[in-house]
């Protein structure tokens, strides 16, 4: 197994500089068991991973709220139940090594987490076929139970509506708001929510708007994969960003190198 990547630089940063997304999708099937098993064996201390609702309830680890992913467009989360999803081969599509992989869900993300000791970052991918308040309650109380380390959990989400409902719910979670682009101020009703992180779209960053956001929130960018945009973004303040490669060695000196000069 590679060292853990030392690469929080601030104690108020609430994670590391990079973050393995979806797992460690480069080098195994991302949002699964074996994915979370690469990027710790690749010594990565953080990842984030998707989280939404099939239609039973159960809550799956998966981006789209359908089987896309795997070749099969028709299948809706909405109309399908814990039995028919673990029926699904979730690695294949990837490669043949994986085929077979199962579909991974919460509760067994939880079990994987505090095994391998990783800071999780848990994007709510709201079903739009389902019920948002109902989704964000069933989040609430799988992870509330599991106890994980409060300063290695943030729950981010696209849907504002679903972590203004997560912050009633729930006062004390670590929230951080996704956007693609910025916004050039934040709506108040966003700042009463009290995030401890800000997470955008590295394609839709500009320096000026990262200048206005850094001061106030850590910021962090979705996708990074090379090192040149790397060090762009951490040269702007940005304080880590979610990599498919998160174990890449040009992406580690990259942070070492600014952690060396600061």
């Amino acid at each position: 197994m590679t060292s853990p990547i030392t690469t929080t630089t601030n104690a108020t940063k609430p994670m590391s500089a990079l973050i393995g997304h979806r797992g460690l999708p480069s080098q195994a099937p991302e949002n699964t068991a074996a994915s979370l098993k690469a990027a710790f064996e690749q010594g990565i201390d953080w990842i984030e991973v998707d989280v939404t609702m099939a239609g039973d309830g159960s809550l799956v680890i998966l981006h789209d709220a359908d089987l896309r992913r795997f070749g099969q467009p028709d299948r809706t989360l909405a109309s399908l139940d814990r039995a028919a999803l673990l029926q699904v081969d979730a690695g294949g599509w990837f490669h043949a090594e994986f085929a077979g992989e199962p579909i991974l869900f919460m509760t067994q993300l939880l079990t994987l987490v505090r095994r391998y000791r990783l800071g999780l970052n848990l994007e709510l991918k709201i079903n739009p076929d389902l019920a948002m308040p109902e989704q964000v309650d069933a989040v609430i109380e799988a992870l509330r139970p599991a106890a994980l380390d409060p300063s290695k959990l943030v729950v981010s989400s696209f849907d504002h509506r679903a972590l203004t409902r997560l912050r009633q719910r729930w006062p004390e979670v670590a929230i951080g708001i996704l956007f693609g682009a910025l916004p050039v101020d934040l709506p108040a009703v966003l700042i009463a929510l009290k995030p401890v992180s800000i997470h955008c779209d590295q394609a839709l960053l500009t320096a000026p708007l990262a200048a206005k956001i850094v001061p106030l929130y850590p910021l962090y960018c979705y996708t990074v994969n090379d090192s040149v945009t790397l060090a762009t973004l951490l040269s702007w303040g940005v304080s880590g960003v979610f990599s498919d490669r998160a174990g890449a060695e040009e992406l580690r000196q990259v942070v070492l190198d600014r952690t060396l000069t600061r």
